[in-house]
């Protein structure tokens, strides 16, 4: 095993644990068993973001996205996304909230989008969480943020972005027998990306 490798299966076995924390807690609050898993986890440019999600998660790029965003600094500076088809959180907002699945009902509610926010919270907060207990440093967090983006005007926001260094995890989600494939967008400062990379 290479040196590269071994630091990939580090990495990915250090956000299996916080995606493991983050499934028993959304399991607790919605009552329904819930499994996440990180099957992946790369350093990127941003610019490679696009090509790396078109090859590797063709779904997750398709159509309307739902994007939970999280930014953080002090001594880690850079932004968390978490990414998923729309139609796909509509399905796990209904399972959510045990009402009948439509997935063509494309209307995000106040309600839904608190869901989302809450949902994202959790996750990014375990993964992001997770990394600054590895560098053993404490981290200012923003207030979450949820938008829906056309896949165009989601790929003009991972460009525009300042932290041109990404940490690119591939996350399933499972609930009720229900997969649903998306996709963690880490923005890192070059700074903090070596930082986390060295440690």
């Amino acid at each position: 095993m290479s040196k590269q490798e071994l630091k990939d299966d580090i990495l990915k076995e250090l956000f299996n644990i916080s995606v493991g924390k983050a499934a028993d807690m959304l399991s607790e609050i919605i009552n329904k068993k819930i499994f996440l898993n990180v099957p992946n986890v790369e350093f990127i440019n941003a610019k490679e973001a696009e090509v790396k999600l078109k090859k590797s998660v063709p779904k997750v790029l398709s159509g309307t996205l739902m994007v939970s965003s999280i930014s953080f600094e002090e001594s880690l500076t850079g932004k968390a996304n978490l990414i998923f088809p729309a139609p796909k959180m509509r399905t796990f907002i209904n399972l959510c909230l045990h009402e009948e699945d439509n997935i063509y009902q494309m209307d995000f509610t106040d309600v839904d989008f608190d869901i989302i926010k809450e949902v994202g919270n959790i996750i990014l907060n375990c993964i992001i969480g997770s990394i600054g207990n590895l560098l053993n440093i404490n981290l200012t967090y923003a207030l979450p943020e949820v938008k829906v983006f056309k896949k165009i005007d989601f790929d003009k926001d991972i460009e525009n972005n300042e932290n041109n260094h990404i940490l690119l995890l591939y996350i399933t989600f499972i609930i009720d027998d229900t997969e649903i494939e998306g996709a963690i967008i880490i923005n890192l400062t070059f700074n903090s990306l070596n930082e986390l990379i060295k440690k």
